[in-house]
């Protein structure tokens, strides 16, 4: 079984208890989304979307003409976000490694929240979501924790205790060198942001 694979099961496991389990900070959350900017109409590929802890919020901004994408490589994690959202009507569901789907269309935004630690390869990552991106299109990492809180509760279980998130810094410079312009960066005790846009 792959390292990926292993991942999936881990979380397909988790699914039935995560939103009970999981602390959601709501003010926090509406937070960083309005840092994104995101705009009435606009397509948002929210990637690694879980139970879908963004989904409402992001619906909230982009509206009833908007489109969203959500994107999980847990079947589990996805369906219980389809069960909870399906009604809202301009949300897809796709299961599968946002490393090797396709490029079926743009988007405006591409959203990360508590992922990106579960990419092995992270600057091949920021490569291939401009791929998925507008010309001006926006990329953000975010989590609603801190790096430390982050990487110390993957380091208690063995499936993701390899998934670090890095200093902010260094993820800035991947972003740079893929062709990115860095805007908002934010590395502190109790959230982390780095907002980016297609340069190229």
């Amino acid at each position: 079984m792959s390292v990926q694979a292993a991942e999936s099961v881990f979380f397909d496991k988790l699914a039935d208890s995560w939103d009970e389990t999981r602390e959601k900070n709501e003010r926090k959350l509406r937070e960083l989304i309005e840092v994104i900017g995101l705009c009435s109409g606009e397509s948002v590929l929210d990637v690694g979307s879980g139970t879908g802890v963004l989904l409402p919020y992001i619906r909230q901004f982009v509206g009833t003409y908007g489109k969203i994408t959500a994107v999980d490589f847990s079947p589990n994690m996805l369906e219980r976000a389809r069960a909870k959202y399906r009604h809202f009507g301009n949300i897809s569901f796709c299961v599968g490694d946002i490393m090797e789907m396709p490029v079926a269309e743009l988007y405006d935004k591409v959203v990360c929240l508590n992922f990106f630690p579960h990419m092995k390869d992270k600057p091949g990552f920021l490569v291939q979501m401009r791929r998925h991106l507008k010309a001006d299109g926006v990329l953000v990492i975010m989590h609603d924790i801190s790096r430390a809180q982050v990487n110390g509760i993957h380091g208690k279980y063995k499936e993701v205790a390899e998934d670090r998130l890095p200093p902010a810094t260094i993820v800035a410079a991947w972003l740079r060198q893929s062709g990115y312009a860095v805007g908002e960066v934010i590395d502190r005790d109790d959230r982390y942001f780095i907002k980016a846009m297609v340069t190229e």
